[in-house]
């Protein structure tokens, strides 16, 4: 398997995983931009957000959302923001 986060999903590759879902896996990045940056990747392969097929859509965005939250809520306002 070429792609990363493939193996990642499969479990050939290690990653400190955070979020598991039927159709989502989120981990840690081992070269964060900032505190707490999780990888959200859909378990079937997507070469780019472009390509993502409109069923995986929301549970994409609904993880980001709750892993977002969970950020906010374990690292303070700060952690999560944008700016």
């Amino acid at each position: 398997m070429a792609c990363l986060f493939c193996r990642i999903v499969a479990g050939e590759e290690p990653a400190q995983t955070v979020l598991e879902r039927e159709e989502v896996v989120g981990f840690l990045d081992t070269r964060p931009v900032f505190k707490g940056h999780v990888l959200l990747v859909p378990r079937r392969h997507v070469d780019t957000l472009t390509e993502l097929p409109d069923d995986l859509v929301v549970p994409l965005f609904g993880a980001a959302r709750d892993v977002a939250g969970a950020v906010r809520t374990a690292l303070g306002p700060r952690a999560a923001s944008w700016r």
